[in-house]
């Protein structure tokens, strides 16, 4: 059964759903249009719509479409996009290479100003509900793949990134891998992609509470301006294949706001809460 994104009351059961009949998947491969090698935990989606998944460690994928009707589109961080049309899809087409872009250091523009340390997020552990993701029954979760959960935040200063702190209150995986992403804020909603850099969260076996990342190598710095700061599911894995789930804790609260998405090419989704992720930072 998979478990669609939901709002679940710590003492409620999980909601499932009918498994769905699954068309025959698409195998292929991500390749660098340079180079020739894997990209690792690319991602593959349908514009619009929730069809998509990541690619694993190289650059392997498995995608599950109703028809070879649709378009995909095929990212990776610091990597141009790839527009599949159908009819490659109808022809073939399996592998598919992604041109890298040209990487350009971002310039710290309070490195020699007096800072001290600040927290920009949600740091309570405790909330309304549960915002919860995963399935049960089944052996993959790849078609769940790429999904993303964020918040918008606005810096009163600029600042540099120094941790992610992000709470899990479940977690039923023996690793979990995510991506952490940053977007300028358009039209209320994630626009241009921030980060060149492909920064990554890893969760260990069972782990729970807060789990933290070291950002200070990344030397990511925020202008005092919204920006909208996500995690995107990369990789699960465990061994028991039922009540496979994670969790993180949601507050209602109108004053910022949660995005959320299917996979790497679907609609946003906007909601009154706050998750419970924030980051450590020095500010002017």
């Amino acid at each position: 059964m998979l478990i669609r994104r939901l709002l679940a009351a710590p003492l409620l059961g999980l909601l499932t759903l009918p498994a769905l009949a699954q068309p025959t998947p698409l195998q292929g491969q991500v390749l660098n249009a340079q180079t020739g090698l894997p990209v690792p935990f690319a991602t593959l989606g349908v514009p619009r719509r929730g069809l998509g998944t990541v690619a694993d460690e190289q650059g392997r994928y498995v995608l599950r479409l109703p028809a070879l009707t649709d378009t995909v589109i095929v990212t990776s961080v610091g990597f141009g996009r790839v527009v599949v049309p159908p009819a490659a899809l109808a022809a073939g087409q399996r592998v598919f290479k992604l041109p890298p872009e040209q990487q350009t250091l971002q310039t710290v523009q309070i490195a020699h100003r007096p800072v001290h340390p600040a927290t920009l997020g949600r740091t309570q552990d405790k909330g309304d509900v549960r915002w919860m993701a995963g399935s049960s029954g089944l052996e993959t979760v790849d078609t769940e793949w790429g999904w993303e959960l964020g918040t918008v935040l606005t810096p009163p200063k600029p600042a540099l990134l120094e941790e992610l702190h992000v709470f899990f209150f479940d977690n039923t995986y023996e690793h979990l891998r995510f991506r952490l992403n940053l977007y300028a804020l358009e039209n209320g909603r994630p626009g241009k992609p921030l980060l060149s850099q492909d920064v990554q969260l890893k969760v260990v076996r069972w782990q729970k509470g807060w789990v933290t990342l070291d950002l200070r190598p990344y030397q990511i710095a925020l202008a005092a301006q919204p920006v909208v700061a996500t995690l995107q599911w990369l990789q699960s894995e465990t061994s028991k294949p039922e009540n496979k789930y994670f969790s993180i804790p949601v507050k209602r609260d109108p004053k910022q706001t949660m995005v959320e998405r299917e996979n790497s090419q679907a609609l946003w989704t906007i909601h009154p809460m706050q998750p419970s992720l924030y980051f450590s930072l020095l500010t002017e």
